[in-house]
């Protein structure tokens, strides 16, 4: 019995021992096969199809600037965009029968390129194995077509342009300021050269009655004919956000008058005929509390330079800041002689008067009489007017010390607030010392 279980034992010792065998030896089968397909494929591979054709889509084409001569020529290309190719190769099959998109490399070829223009370059194809044998049998594409030009930068004044901005009824824009006022752009030479000016575009419409900024990046090229340019040939520098600021003015109407000096206290300057060319004008005013209507002098004339025939030019003034929206800028002064005329007259010394004399001071008159003495005003006031109706006084506040004074006087009707002097009248004072007692 003890000799049949050894039996049994060794038995299946042995079994074991000859599956192990049999395991291994199926494993080297294996990898044995394997080796002598590749054996035979790669024997085939030579002897049945040595060489092979393959077509291989979607190479992407590379291209590049770097140490060529438009690079040194400061050239760059417009527009370019990528693009792939179809590329047919031929080579032996056991070197490119598994070539992929990744295993070729496709340049678009510069040398050609030494100036501005537009280039047809071909692209080139190689494979980035340098030790296989592959032919590059055709590329389609084979060609691009590229624009170089020079790149360049500028700088434009800008200037506002908003159709839809308005002010209010009353009220006027002045024009508008953009911070900062000016815009460098970036692209092709040739273009930047077509551009004449830029502007801001707002198109918001709004209307105002107070200073207003509105910001806006909306630049708008336009070339000399006011056509407008593709902005989008070039590349705005620094700034891309602007501030367009509109001023708010009033309208208001300015009502024109001229002032008369060295009028008697009797006369009434309102009574001269004169004429304005031009009597009101428009005017628009950043200060917005101004009223609606306002009287302004243009300048003055003497009483004693009015004869009716002269003529007078001024230039109205206007405050800072103000806009005469009327168009001229001069107004003419005239005299309407209808109904008037003159006369020449004498006045005697008793009719000569002096006011504000010098205090502590003797004052006589030397001159006997005044001749000559031309009166304008209403015919039928001067035609009625006598010698006994004119009076002179001096003015001799401006006298403090002793001497003899040549004095103009001024010459009126004391009854009459409408008639005036024309020219100077003179009269010859002596300011003294009184007398005393002991010089009696």
């Amino acid at each position: 019995m003890e000799e049949v279980k050894k039996e049994l034992i060794f038995k299946k010792d042995k079994d074991k021992k000859k599956k192990k065998l049999n395991r291994g030896t199926d494993f080297g089968l294996k990898i044995l096969a394997v080796i002598c397909a590749v054996i035979i494929w790669f024997a085939l591979s030579i002897t049945q199809y040595p060489t092979i054709n393959k077509t291989i889509t979607n190479v992407p084409v590379v291209f590049s600037l770097d140490d060529t001569k438009a690079a040194d020529k400061g050239l760059e290309a417009l527009d370019y965009k990528d693009i792939t190719v179809a590329v047919e190769i031929k080579g032996m099959n056991y070197e490119i029968g598994g070539y992929t998109a990744d295993d070729l490399v496709a340049t678009v070829n510069l040398d050609s390129v030494t100036k501005e223009g537009t280039y047809t370059l071909d692209i080139d194809v190689k494979s980035t194995h340098s030790t296989d044998k592959c032919t590059v049998v055709s590329v389609s594409p084979n060609t691009v077509q590229v624009d170089f030009d020079r790149i360049t930068t500028k700088t434009f004044e800008l200037t506002a342009e908003s159709p839809l901005i308005s002010a209010e009824e009353g009220y006027t824009l002045g024009e508008a300021t953009i911070e900062p006022n000016e815009v460098t752009v970036e692209g092709a030479k040739n273009d930047i050269d077509n551009i004449s000016k830029a502007v801001v575009q707002i198109s918001k419409s709004k209307k105002i009655t107070e200073d207003t900024t509105i910001q806006s990046s909306d630049v708008v090229f336009y070339d000399a004919d006011d056509n407008k340019i593709d902005s989008s040939q070039f590349t705005i520098k620094d700034n891309k956000n602007f501030n367009v600021s509109f001023s708010v003015y009033k309208k208001k109407t300015a009502n024109l008058k001229v002032d008369v000096t060295g009028c008697p206290d009797s006369f009434n300057s309102d009574t001269l005929p004169i004429i304005l060319s031009t009597s009101s004008i428009s005017v628009t005013t950043p200060n917005l509390e101004d009223s609606d209507n306002e009287t302004i002098s243009v300048g003055t004339i003497p009483l004693s330079n009015i004869n009716l025939a002269k003529t007078y030019t001024f230039t109205i003034p206007l405050n800072t800041g103000e806009t005469n929206l009327s168009g001229t800028d001069m107004v003419t002064v005239s005299f309407n002689s209808d109904g008037y005329t003159s006369k020449t007259f004498s006045i005697s010394s008793s009719h000569i008067k002096l006011k504000n004399m010098p205090s502590n001071l003797k004052t006589t008159i030397e001159t006997e009489k005044l001749t000559n003495v031309t009166m304008y005003g209403p015919e039928e006031i001067i035609n009625t007017l006598a010698n006994s109706d004119l009076y002179a006084v001096v003015d001799m506040s401006d006298i403090h010390d002793t001497g003899s004074y040549k004095k103009e006087a001024t010459v009126y009707a004391n009854d009459y607030n409408n008639v005036w002097c024309y020219g100077l009248n003179t009269v010859q004072v002596v300011v003294e010392q009184p007398s005393t007692d002991s010089d009696s």
